[in-house]
C-alpha cells in the first residue's frame, strides 16, 4: 500500500482549546504566561519532532499538557510522535483527543490521513469527508485528491472521479489527480478523456510544475499507442529507454511491444 504520509506537514496548531489548566510553579505564574509556556512547549516539540529526537519531542509535549490537558496542538503532536514509534493505539488516542478538544479541520485531515496509511480506508474516507465539509480549508485540493485515492481503493469510482475532478478545479497543478484520473478513465476503456486528463499533467511537466518518471511515462505510452498519436508515443518510449531502462516499467514495455 503506497503511503501518504509523505505529504504531510506538520504545522503547529494555533488554537490552543480554553478548558482546565492546571496552576504550576516557577516562571508561568498568570493565566497569560501559561498560554504562552503551553505555546511555546509545542513549538519546541515539533521542532525535536522534525529533527527526529522523539524522546525531546514527547517531553516538551507532555509539559504543554501539564499546562492544560485539552491542548489540541500537543495533543496531535504526540499523536504523531507515537505513530513514528509504531505506537498506533496511543497514537489513535492522541488523535482523537486533538478532534475532541477543537483540533479543527486539521486534525481531522492528519487523522485521516493516519487512518490510510494504518489500512483502514472506510474510516479514512469518513475523515476527509468530514475535512471537505470546510470550504476555507488551505488544502481542501489536497483533502479531494486524498479522497480519491482512498475512493479508488474502495473501487467507489465514480466518487474517486467526481473527487480527482475537484481538486485539479481548486488547484490546476495538482500533478497527483491528472494521472490518478487518467488512470481510471483508462481502466474504464474511455481511452480519449484518459489521454486528454494524462495531457493535463504533459502540460505541468512543460511548465516544469510536475517531472515524468517511470511509471507516467509507461501510462503516457499506453495512451498515445491507443489514440494513435505516434510523435508521443516514440517521445515517451524514448524517455523511458534512455532514463529508466532498469525499471520493471521498461520491461513491461518491451514485452508489451511484442504482443503488438
Amino acid at each position: 500500500m503506497k503511503l501518504i504520509v509523505k505529504y504531510v506537514f506538520l504545522a503547529v496548531i494555533a488554537l490552543v482549546a480554553a478548558g482546565c489548566v492546571t496552576t504550576k510553579t516557577g516562571p508561568y505564574e498568570d493565566k497569560k504566561d501559561l498560554d504562552k509556556a503551553e505555546k511555546t512547549y509545542i513549538q519546541i516539540g515539533y521542532g525535536y519532532f522534525q529533527k527526529g529526537d522523539l524522546l525531546k519531542s514527547k517531553e516538551n509535549l507532555m509539559n504543554a499538557l501539564d499546562i492544560n490537558s485539552q491542548s489540541a496542538g500537543a495533543h496531535m503532536g504526540l499523536a504523531r510522535v507515537y505513530e513514528r514509534e509504531l505506537e498506533f493505539e496511543l497514537s489513535d488516542d492522541h488523535f482523537r483527543k486533538a478532534i475532541k478538544y477543537n483540533g479543527g479541520t486539521e486534525a481531522h485531515f492528519q487523522y485521516a490521513v493516519y487512518l490510510y496509511n494504518r489500512g483502514n480506508l472506510e474510516a479514512s474516507i469518513d475523515e476527509f469527508d468530514m475535512v471537505l465539509k470546510d470550504t476555507l480549508y488551505a488544502r481542501r485540493a489536497q483533502a479531494f485528491d486524498f479522497k480519491g485515492l482512498v475512493a479508488n481503493r474502495l473501487g467507489m469510482k465514480e466518487e474517486a472521479i467526481l473527487a480527482y475532478q475537484k481538486a485539479i478545479v481548486l488547484n490546476p497543478s495538482m500533478s497527483s489527480s491528472y494521472l490518478n484520473l487518467a488512470a481510471i478513465y483508462k481502466e474504464q476503456e474511455d481511452y480519449a478523456r484518459a489521454y486528454r486528463t494524462y495531457n493535463g499533467f504533459v502540460r505541468l511537466v512543460r511548465a516544469k510544475l510536475a517531472r515524468q518518471n517511470a511509471s507516467t511515462l509507461w501510462l503516457g505510452i499506453q495512451l498515445a499507442h491507443e489514440q494513435d498519436d505516434s510523435d508521443a508515443y516514440a517521445s515517451y518510449a524514448l524517455q523511458l529507454k534512455n532514463q529508466y531502462s532498469k525499471t520493471k516499467e521498461y520491461a513491461q514495455f518491451i514485452d508489451w511491444q511484442k504482443s503488438l
